[in-house]
């Protein structure tokens, strides 16, 4: 259901597993990714710490519980290039409390380099459906 997601499709990114050690993606970098000097925009990486988090937190959500993004912050370290491959996500749950979970990630291209970490305050909402 996840890779079905119309936006993860844009961005040609895959959830490669998830549990409660944490989430995996994966970004097949290509041309549609460029910022203005040919290499990976900063929106993708983001988008990629955004759901990183978010997923690692689902195996922590409760029966009617969904969640969203209330505050994220991401801090790059090195350029994505195109022909790297691929950026790798991989997010993971640092609390959980009543009404907000905390989340952090990082992101690397292939050869393990990291990109770009990223943390994210999210919200709790009870008794909601995915829709």
């Amino acid at each position: 259901m996840i890779n079905s997601i119309p936006y993860y499709k844009t961005l040609s990114m895959q959830l490669e597993n998830v549990g409660e050690s944490g989430s995996s993606l994966r970004i097949k970098l290509r041309d549609k990714h460029k910022n203005l000097w040919g290499r990976v925009h900063g929106g993708v990486v983001a988008s990629l710490v955004d759901a990183a988090c978010g997923l690692s937190v689902i195996p922590f959500l409760k029966d009617g519980e969904t969640m969203v993004t209330a505050v994220m912050q991401v801090q790059y370290f090195a350029p994505a290039h195109i022909g790297s491959g691929n950026l790798i996500g991989r997010g993971k749950v640092v609390n959980r409390g009543g009404h907000l979970i905390s989340a952090e990630a990082e992101i690397f291209n292939e050869e393990e380099k990291l990109v770009a970490k990223g943390m994210s305050v999210l919200k709790i909402l009870r008794n909601r459906t995915l829709e």
